[in-house]
């Protein structure tokens, strides 16, 4: 009996490796080696900037869907020997590139040259592309065309010393660019490096619904983004609409289309699954309508929530959650200065309010995170384009309570001095407490051997001379102070009254400046000299305060900007502060960042007051005038009538100054005049040298 014939199979050709090189920033070499093994890479070999592997094709297509963090995907189509740039031209001009396009394609190409004797990339690139250029003229008579930015097929040179290597942009273009951003305002960060932020500040796909993510300076929100795509389980790379792969002659059309399909089923159900909330809040409205453009076109409208919110009003959503932001940082010194304060905002929130929350906060300036207060846990140095940055993780510490700093000491050997300045904060300690005031006036020349005031300024004491400075009798008062406070007399400050500016206007800018407390505001005060904030005035800006909510305010002689950071506290919907001194509307700025109020909404004007009120047209539910002592009669003349031009119909002006500079005559006729300055005396000013104030109003 005859056997049957025996069938042979042949066993299925092994898929073929290829070397695929995935560039990427500095920094994000660990995550996109992590994300090569996921997508079954072998021999993983990570240096700078730059991750290779061998791999399928397969794996090349699914980092080109699926790589959050690499900016292209290089699939390597050949080595060669490249001492020189005829060397270059004939390795090139020999391949056969019929087997990857057409002369139809269009065509780009980069090079990267690194210790070569080719120095110039773009003559490098230039060369390559004459050697594919001369290929298809010898071979068909035509030639392909040069399309710098969506070009069919895209070629990467990589030359180190004699050894070049060429291969094929698979995406044609940075992965970085997902399709979703509409605007990305000022210095966006790219998408491959926001991705990586919310990764390593511990974003995953993995948390919950009772999660809160919180971006409170979001700008165009794509960390917020880049946080839904992980959570999702989205492919980053499913929305673009140019991949280079697409127009390569060797390009596995059924294999795409399978991946695609995998990416979608997993992004439906991974849009099923209970989210977190994702919420971001900016001072700029602006950049608020650009945030919402980008996520609409990413499709998270409803999964994010993002409202114009300046960062004093920020409050925690939750008992925990993960804070994670990218604060913006300034160019010039100046604004790097009150960018420094806005951090010193952001750390004081969160030690008062997030309180057990985690936080990663990713910047280019090491000292800002000093400005924060808070221990960091982790610290990842990264790249945004060339600037070195980094990524620090907290896990935000409980700030310290403020109690009341002062308690008196017993008196060993009493004097005058001592005795009076004892029995003054016994009678205002209680006060002060009660009312949280951390600055006030203890002692005003109520001993006519020493005239002087003294204040108390949140931790410090300030010394304040008023007729010819005496070294000896200045002495005594600090020692005094500190016996009767108990404390070291590097905390003790003394300004003597004949002191003149003779510094320079750089040193003037040096100075150090405290941090003290008022009404819910932080201010900046200096003890060398310019000093920042007047305590006979507290209850004037209080009662600004008390108005301001959702006023357009006009702030006069602004100085320092302490009436407008309380105007700004009491919720003004707009303000403007105009001063002629643009070192004090620097102190402005500094102060305005410090609590937490952004630019956006708040004019600083650097101008002569009447010159400005009279080009300005503008109307204003609420103008503060606080008159300097440099501002006499001739000075004021016109100044009122120009004011009101610009107050509203239903509008109030407060016109403030000491005793005696404020003199109406016939200018208050025309209006609806009302002294308040007994209702604005200060406690700690009972009897003391008053501010007068008036409230005027339009008949």
């Amino acid at each position: 009996m005859a056997s049957s014939p025996t069938t042979i199979r042949r066993r299925p050709k092994p898929p073929r490796l290829h070397t695929i090189t995935a560039p990427c920033g500095a920094g994000l070499e660990g995550l996109v080696a992590r994300e090569v093994q996921d997508f079954g890479g072998q021999d993983i070999e990570k240096r700078r900037g730059a991750v290779t592997w061998q791999g399928t094709l397969e794996t090349a297509y699914r980092a080109c869907l699926w790589s959050r963090f690499a900016s292209r995907i290089l699939l390597q189509l050949t080595t060669f020997s490249c001492p020189d740039q005829d060397a270059l031209y004939d390795a090139v001009r020999a391949m056969d590139w019929q087997a990857h396009m057409t002369e139809e394609d269009s065509l780009a190409v980069d090079a990267v040259l690194v210790k070569s004797t080719l120095n110039h990339s773009h003559f490098a690139a230039l060369k390559v592309k004459d050697g594919v250029v001369d290929f298809f003229r010898d071979l068909t008579g035509q030639r392909p065309n040069i399309e710098k930015y969506q070009p069919d097929i895209r070629l990467n040179l990589f030359v180190y010393e004699d050894e070049a290597k060429l291969s094929l942009d698979l995406a044609g273009s940075s992965l970085h660019q997902r399709g979703y951003r509409v605007d990305g305002g000022h210095a966006p960060l790219k998408e491959s490096l926001a991705a990586a932020i919310v990764a390593l500040a511990g974003v995953n796909s993995e948390m919950d619904k009772e999660q809160v993510i919180l971006d409170p300076l979001c700008g165009s929100g794509t960390l917020l983004i880049e946080a839904a795509m992980i959570i999702g389980d989205i492919a980053p790379g499913l929305d673009r609409r140019y991949f280079a792969l697409l127009q390569w002659q060797q390009h596995d059309r059924r294999l795409w289309k399978r991946l695609v399909a995998e990416a979608m089923e997993r992004e439906e159900a991974g849009r099923k699954r209970p989210w977190p909330k994702l919420i971001g809040y900016d001072a700029n409205f602006k950049v608020v309508k650009a945030a919402l453009a980008n996520i609409d076109k990413a499709d998270f409208s409803s999964d994010i929530h993002v409202e114009k919110r300046v960062l004093a009003n920020l409050t925690p959503p939750s008992a925990t959650g993960l804070l994670v932001t990218n604060p913006p940082y300034g160019e010039r010194l100046a604004e790097q200065e009150e960018m420094r304060y806005l951090y010193r905002a952001l750390g004081r929130i969160m030690g008062h309010a997030f309180a057990g929350w985690r936080a990663a906060i990713f910047s280019s300036e090491a000292n800002f995170f000093d400005a924060l207060d808070q221990r960091h846990q982790g610290l990842t140095k990264l790249f945004n384009g060339p600037i070195p940055c980094q990524l620090r993780t907290y896990e935000i510490a409980q700030a310290d309570k403020k109690s009341f700093p002062w308690q008196l000491q017993p008196l060993e050997r009493p004097t005058p001095l001592s005795r009076q300045l004892e029995k003054n904060c016994q009678e205002l300690f209680a006060w002060a407490e009660e009312g949280e005031v951390e600055c006030f006036r203890i002692y005003d020349r109520e001993l006519d051997a020493f005239d002087m005031a003294v204040d108390i300024m949140g931790y410090w004491l300030y010394i304040h001379e008023y007729g010819e400075p005496d070294r000896g009798k200045q002495q005594e008062v600090i020692g005094g102070l500190a016996e009767l406070f108990g404390i070291n007399r590097h905390r003790i400050f003394s300004k003597p009254a004949g002191q003149k500016k003779k510094r320079q206007r750089g040193k003037e800018r040096q100075q150090r400046l405290y941090e003290v407390g008022e009404g819910g505001c932080t201010f900046l005060v200096s003890f060398a000299g310019l000093f920042g904030l007047s305590l006979k005035e507290r209850k004037m800006r209080l009662l600004v305060q008390e108005r301001a909510n959702k006023k357009r305010v006009l702030v006069l002689f602004a100085g320092t900007g302490t009436v407008t950071c309380h105007a700004l506290r009491g919720g003004a919907a707009f303000t403007t502060s105009v001063d002629p001194s643009e070192l004090q509307l620097e102190w402005a700025r500094k102060n305005i960042a410090l609590n937490g109020f952004g630019r956006p909404g708040n004019r600083l004007i650097g101008a002569e007051i009447l010159e400005w009120l009279e080009g300005d047209r503008d109307s204003y539910e609420l103008i503060v005038i606080d008159l300097p002592s440099f501002n006499g009669q001739k000075k004021q003349k016109g100044l009122l009538a120009a004011a009101m031009a610009r107050l509203s119909e239903d509008g109030s002006l407060l016109l403030s100054a000491a005793t005696g500079r404020l003199q109406l005559g016939q200018d208050g006729e025309a209006y609806a005049v009302t002294d308040i300055s007994k209702d604005l005396q200060p406690h700690d000013f009972q009897n003391k040298r008053q501010l007068r104030c008036l409230e005027i109003k339009h008949l």
